[in-house]
C-alpha cells in the first residue's frame, strides 16, 4: 500500500498529510475482523488519521470517540471524519488514554486500538512515529489498566499485535481480569510457515474461545481471496 497524501475507500476517504503513520494493511484488517456486539458507543485509541473509527461508523450505528495524542494525526482525523457521511457521530480528541481516561464517567461497548507495540526494537529518529509505534507513551500494562477501567460489562476489545508480543499482551490481560474470546493469526503469504500479526479480542466474560487464520497474500502482486473477502466492504479495488 502506498503512501500517497490520500487514499479512497468505498465510503470514505483518508487524507494523511500531517499523521506520524499513514493508512497500513494492519488498520484494515483490524477494522474488518473486528465484530462487536451491538455497541451503543466505540472508542478508538491513537487514531492516528481516523481510519478504524470510520471502519466502525461504516459498521456500527455508533457514537464514536476518537483519540490520539499527537496534534498531526487528529488534525488529518478531524478532516476525515468532518468529511464522511457519519461526522455527527463521531468526535475527535487530542489527549493520551490515560488522560482520557481520568475524566471518563461513560464506559464504551466497543474498544478498538492499533497499539504502540514495538517493545524491544531500536526507535524512529520522529518522535511522532516513536510514539506511534512503540511503547514510550503507552505500554502493554497501562493500555490494559485503562481498558480494564473503560470496557463496559458486556464490552469487547480487539487489537492487532505482532505474534512475536502475544503473549506480553496476554499476562497484561490477565492481570486486567479479561478474557480472550477470539484470535486471528496473520500470515503475509499463503506459503507462509509463521504469522507475524495477531488480532485479538477480550472480554468480560468468559466464553468459548475461537481461533482462525487469515494469509494476506498469494504473491508480491496478488492478494489471497480470503483477504479480499473480509476487507470487500471497504477497498474499491484490490
Amino acid at each position: 500500500m502506498g503512501k500517497q497524501s490520500s487514499f479512497q475507500f468505498k465510503q470514505f476517504t483518508i487524507q494523511q498529510e500531517h499523521a506520524a503513520l499513514k493508512v497500513g494493511t494492519d488498520a484494515v484488517i483490524l477494522g474488518s475482523l473486528t465484530s462487536f456486539k451491538n455497541p451503543k458507543n466505540i472508542l478508538d485509541i491513537g487514531t492516528g488519521t481516523g481510519i478504524l473509527a470510520l471502519m466502525m461508523a461504516q459498521k456500527y450505528n455508533s457514537i464514536i470517540t476518537a483519540i490520539d495524542i499527537d496534534e498531526g494525526a487528529i488534525a488529518d482525523a478531524v478532516t476525515n471524519c468532518n468529511n464522511s457521511p457519519w461526522k455527527d457521530r463521531i468526535t475527535t480528541q487530542c489527549c493520551s488514554l490515560q488522560e482520557f481516561t481520568k475524566g471518563q464517567n461513560d464506559t464504551f461497548d466497543g474498544i478498538i486500538c492499533n497499539p504502540p507495540f514495538f517493545t524491544n526494537c531500536l526507535k524512529n529518529n520522529n518522535e511522532s512515529k516513536t510514539n506511534a509505534r512503540h511503547t514510550t507513551q503507552l505500554s502493554p500494562q497501562d493500555l490494559f489498566s485503562n481498558i480494564e477501567k473503560l470496557l463496559s460489562p458486556n464490552g469487547v476489545f480487539s487489537f492487532i499485535i505482532p505474534y512475536n508480543e502475544k503473549i506480553l499482551f496476554a499476562s497484561c490481560a490477565q492481570d486486567a481480569n479479561l478474557y480472550l474470546t477470539d484470535e486471528c493469526d496473520i500470515y503475509p503469504f499463503a506459503d507462509s510457515n509463521e504469522p507475524n500479526r495477531c488480532v485479538l479480542t477480550y472480554s468480560r466474560i468468559w466464553s468459548n474461545f475461537n481461533k482462525k487464520h487469515l494469509h494476506i497474500r498469494e504473491d508480491k502482486t496478488t492478494y489471497t481471496q480470503e483477504f479480499k473477502n473480509i476487507t470487500q466492504d471497504f477497498y474499491i479495488k484490490i
